[in-house]
């Protein structure tokens, strides 16, 4: 891909390296950044080589979140905004069979937050933050972010952190299970392609299926989760990966 690109998509091994690239704005999202953000994961779901996605950034932060300096000429309402031009990317991060790991080196902001925690693990740099700064210029979160910090803040922390436009750091993340590791920036990629290796061992069924019982659960009873893991557990156990598994472990258990 050329320098100019607003995506830099690169696939090593079974990992998708996918890269927002506007580091001048601070990786603030416009429109043509959204689609083509949007356009790189469709492209990582459909290349049968890649079974990991890493979201990451170049330049030094994650995303300022909107990009206030876009032009307001021919622009949508918010509303139309969000649910048009947001929700697609939102929703093909929570719901495409791909786990994704979010990599920040530095601050993800707004919407940008939203986009971090929608990924199922987070790399954060040791100065990394989560920052909410809507109550600065009089606006609540968007993007489902008021959802992700109350899943992991509960009410009152999440509460405080929005109206006092309030920030979490990297280590704040890592104990409310907002990221998962914490490491020196310069350390973030090639952990990020290290633990994406990894889990393309692992069955992508079996991946897939774990990570779209997880979605559901926080919006499903008990018993609406148990019916889900039995449908679930039913696929893997007939996919030629759990045999193999099966057989292997019967053979090694019988030396």
């Amino acid at each position: 891909m050329t320098s100019e690109a607003l995506v830099d998509y690169r696939v090593n091994g079974a990992v998708a390296m996918v890269k927002m690239n506007r580091p001048d704005a601070l990786n603030a999202f416009n429109i043509p950044l959204r689609e083509a953000l949007l356009a790189a994961l469709n492209e990582a779901e459909q290349d049968d080589r890649v079974k990991v996605v890493v979201l990451g950034s170049t330049g030094r932060a994650f995303s300022a979140g909107a990009d206030l300096m876009e032009s307001p000429e021919n622009k949508p309402s918010v509303i139309e905004t969000l649910l048009d031009g947001y929700r697609p990317l939102l929703e093909k991060i929570s719901t495409m069979p791909l786990p994704i790991i979010g990599m920040t080196p530095g601050v993800a902001a707004g919407v940008g937050a939203a986009v971090l925690m929608a990924c199922d693990l987070v790399l954060m740099a040791e100065e990394a933050r989560i920052y909410m700064a809507f109550s600065h210029i009089g606006l609540v979160p968007d993007g489902g972010a008021t959802w992700f910090l109350y899943q992991h803040l509960g009410y009152q922390r999440a509460f405080q952190l929005i109206v006092e436009g309030g920030s979490l750091d990297s280590q704040r993340c890592l104990a409310l299970g907002i990221a998962n590791q914490v490491l020196p920036v310069d350390q973030l990629e090639e952990r990020a392609l290290e633990w994406g290796g990894q889990l393309a061992q692992r069955s992508p069924l079996a991946t897939a299926e774990a990570k779209r019982l997880l979605r559901a659960a926080a919006t499903s009873s008990y018993a609406e989760t148990y019916q889900q893991e039995a449908v679930a557990q039913h696929r893997c156990i007939a996919s030629p990966e759990s045999k193999a598994a099966v057989e292997a472990f019967k053979a090694k258990s019988k030396k």
